[in-house]
């Protein structure tokens, strides 16, 4: 056994240990986690994304969780996003060793480090985690001479563009170098194709690639008749609604530097800047590619800087998984720096130890932290809300439950494996815009919802109320008049409404 080996056994077992802090009984529930979790158990029974349940996400996350949950419930969803992980993490390493970086252990354990950090990420399963991966394989492919590399990196950007669509525009970059570059890759490897693919056959096999993720979602809504409200909702309301709030430059950055400090990533960000900053002002060759690599880095920031949401506040809101994709970034940028720059850092482990350091310590303490402190999910407040408490001594059917205004307690639905009475599982909008359903006719849908399944349950959360006056007190009065609380144990507000008895 080499040092190779060893390098690569090493890299694999951080990827292992790091994913098992979020193994099923450890990965804390977030109200996006729940509504997947939903969606993808909720299509094994015949429920069709946005025909039948509404969320602005495209489709693949959905049918990442319908193929976890199949293989094996939340374990199954797991044990997926694991393999994904340790295939990323190993092909990362094999790139550094053909390339000769470096320590080739220390990007992968960066990455991972990175992904996995819990301030940042919200635990496992979220889009831009997976869209991360698919980034970081599909950067490892431009490195491969592989006959089909192209129609797989098409493929990745296919997926990436199904999973969380802003997330493409880091690989523009890289597609605009692989097209109008000479074909070859870094100056580490000396293998030559026999003969060189043109570009446009290049750009064929990146839309051949990208056609065969999406010819099949296409098939799937078109079978469902509901081609028009994936469109609809997965795409028109981000642009519409979702995103469509401005925000100041300087609220921007004080963002981007609120989390980056918060979620232990300043360092490694700082740290890729400067050298990426400094290969690309230094005298040599292969400066496209570190370019590409640079903007790429750059743009893994774009979700911020699209709109800006208030939630409903007169302040901007942060969302820290927002920021997920920086470690992709990251790496992929201090990966080419070190390949391509090689007169530019020292190979000594003497000269290098300070780099080690400053990438790795903030996060590594971070893991540590939280390995030390693991909560468990069973002792989540909602999960032990006396509310779900309450719903498991008198469990509901299908559509007898629904939840309003507090997406958490979506975790219900899972729990107790009911379907919602109502396509409208996301209701925050109510409470973010006062001019979201301006007319009511959603929320009136809803409450026609309630009456035709006799929905005996309602979840609501008076924290959250509506912000338009005319849907608010229909609201209100829609509920005084068919539901009543249930007085809950210990707490003097309940959240859970009963459908009232016909005299």
């Amino acid at each position: 056994m080499n040092k190779q080996s060893y390098g690569l056994y090493f890299s694999l077992l951080a990827c292992l240990l790091l994913s098992l802090l979020y193994a099923p009984p450890f990965d804390l529930g977030m109200s996006d986690k729940e509504i997947f979790r939903y969606i993808g158990w909720a299509m094994s029974k015949g429920v069709v994304p946005y025909r039948d349940v509404f969320d602005h996400k495209p489709p693949v996350i959905f049918f990442i969780y319908a193929a976890g949950l199949l293989a094996g419930g939340p374990w199954g969803l797991w044990l997926l996003n694991t393999l994904l992980a340790l295939v990323t993490t190993g092909l990362l390493f094999r790139r550094c060793i053909r390339y000769r970086v470096p320590f080739p252990w220390l990007l992968p354990l960066l990455l991972n480090l990175m992904l996995r950090d819990h301030l940042i990420s919200e635990g496992l399963n979220m889009t831009r985690e997976y869209t991360s991966w698919f980034f970081v394989l599909f950067f490892c492919l431009l490195l491969t001479r592989w006959r089909y590399r192209y129609m797989a990196m098409g493929f990745l950007g296919g997926l990436i563009f199904f999973t969380q669509q802003d997330q493409v525009l880091p690989l523009v970059p890289f597609i605009i170098y692989v097209l109008f570059t000479n074909d070859s890759v870094l100056p580490g490897d000396k293998t030559l194709l026999k003969r060189r693919i043109p570009a446009g056959r290049r750009l064929l096999h990146l839309c051949a690639g990208f056609t065969i993720v999406v010819v099949p979602i296409i098939i799937f809504f078109a079978i469902h008749r509901s081609i028009s409200l994936f469109w609809e909702d997965a795409f028109l309301f981000n642009f519409k609604v979702y995103i469509a709030q401005p925000k100041s430059p300087g609220d921007h950055f004080r963002t981007v530097k609120r989390v980056l400090d918060a979620g232990n990533y300043e360092l490694p960000f700082m740290v890729a800047a400067c050298l990426g900053v400094v290969a690309l002002i230094r005298p040599g060759k292969r400066k496209a590619l570190i370019a590409a690599a640079f903007t790429a880095f750059l743009l893994t920031l774009c979700s911020e800087f699209m709109g800006g949401r208030y939630k409903g506040q007169t302040f901007t809101v942060d969302y820290t998984y927002y920021f997920i994709p920086v470690s992709a970034g990251v790496c992929v940028l201090l990966f080419t720096v070190f390949a391509v720059e090689e007169a530019a850092t020292a190979t000594s482990l003497a000269a290098r130890l300070p780099y080690i350091l400053l990438l790795c310590c903030s996060v590594g303490y971070t893991a540590v932290q939280h390995a030390t402190h693991l909560q468990r999910r069973d002792q989540d407040p909602v999960i032990q809300s006396p509310e779900l408490n309450y719903l498991r001594q008198h469990r509901p059917g299908n559509y007898e439950l629904y939840v309003f205004q507090n997406d958490d307690y979506i975790a219900a639905y899972n729990e107790l494996q009911i379907l919602a009475p109502s396509r409208w599982l996301y209701q925050h909008f109510w409470h973010w815009y006062v001019d979201w359903d301006a007319d009511g006719a959603i929320l009136r849908s809803i409450g026609d919802d309630l009456l035709l399944h006799h929905t005996r349950f309602l979840i609501i959360d008076p924290a959250n109320p509506i912000r338009n006056p005319a849907n608010r007190e229909w609201w209100q009065s829609f509920i005084q008049s068919h539901y009543q609380p249930v007085p809950m144990p210990g707490k003097q507000q309940t959240l859970l409404w009963q459908l009232k008895v016909d005299p």
